[in-house]
């Protein structure tokens, strides 16, 4: 019973803190331009990431951070509570939340795997200098430039586009490939499609999109931070835009030069690397949030410092749910 008690607690919690903070956080979705205005363009992928994922961090964080140590720490092993309506029919809501999320990140994991084996079956490995990930040259008529996978990502490049690049627009193309990599968007792209809410929250479904057109922004600054030639990646954008691109293959986790569902901001991408060709645009090597990082380090100090003293109001709340 211990161990159905704290999994029903669980359960029941993800989806009251999961549910409330969509809504609460709702006016944050509509006014995300207003945000990102006042960061720096190769930023606001961050906060548009941040602001879609914050409903499931806060439940996630709440779970972890106070629900289970005070369950652990007030809630005797023998206790012989058991788990009432209302305890009941949360944790049922809870519980087919999470199948919900484990289905789709099952779904986009099979995807992607199959959209990898595909595209690998008449592939050639090539080499690249200075690019670490491993690079498939694709045999097939679709202009194909992506970067595919989350734990073991590979880079895959179709023959059309080996042959329409010249060798310095090659290399800052697989630069921008190689940002997305180190900036973990394959795997953003994966949360982000398994938290997605029902369709008729469009707010969210559209910052599921500006965040795809936002971070490839972020992954052009990069490259250029990287050493690509800013002349030379505007040329392979515009040279792969004139390219009859195949669709993406559907719910697979995917980093395209240019998404195929991100065609208006091509135009935005353009602009911003001729303000950097023109030096308006000021570039800066390993740009740093320091005061995103104290924060985060004021978060867990204040965290630290006060869920002993936190842990027995948390125990009180969770004795009314199973009441």
């Amino acid at each position: 019973m211990f161990y159905a008690l704290g999994i029903a607690l669980s359960l029941a919690v993800l989806f009251l803190v999961f549910t409330s903070s969509s809504f609460l956080f709702f006016p944050a979705m509509l006014l995300r331009r207003r945000m990102t205005r006042k960061v720096a363009p190769h930023n606001a992928a961050n906060v548009l990431f941040a602001v879609r994922l914050l409903p499931f961090g806060i439940a996630a964080a709440t779970i972890l951070g106070l629900i289970l140590p005070a369950f652990l720490e007030f809630e005797p092993y023998s206790t012989r509570e058991g788990i009432g309506l209302r305890l009941d029919v949360l944790a049922v809501a809870g519980g087919l939340l999470v199948a919900w999320m484990v289905i789709r990140g099952w779904h986009t994991l099979r995807a992607t795997r199959r959209a990898q084996r595909s595209w690998r079956k008449s592939a050639e490995r090539i080499h690249v200098e200075g690019i670490k990930l491993p690079i498939y040259r694709v045999e097939n008529g679709s202009a194909l430039l992506a970067v595919a996978g989350i734990v073991r990502p590979q880079i895959f490049l179709s023959r059309e586009i080996a042959e329409t690049l010249s060798p310095g627009e090659l290399k800052a193309a697989l630069e921008h490939e190689t940002a997305h990599v180190a900036s973990f968007d394959n795997l953003k792209q994966m949360l982000l499609k398994i938290t997605r809410p029902p369709g008729w929250l469009k707010a969210f479904q559209d910052i599921d999109v500006e965040w795809g057109g936002a971070s490839e922004i972020a992954a052009d600054y990069n490259a250029l931070t990287r050493g690509a030639s800013v002349l030379d990646l505007s040329s392979a954008l515009i040279k792969v835009g004139r390219l009859n691109r195949g669709a993406a293959i559907p719910d697979a986790v995917a980093s395209h030069l240019i998404p195929p569902a991100c065609n208006a901001s091509l135009g935005q991408r353009i602009m911003r690397l001729s303000e950097h060709l023109q030096g308006t645009a000021q570039l800066t090597a390993h740009p740093q949030d320091r005061k995103l990082m104290f924060a985060i380090a004021l978060g867990v100090a204040t965290y630290i410092a006060c869920i002993q003293a936190l842990l027995p109001a948390v125990h009180e709340i969770l004795e009314l749910l199973v009441r």
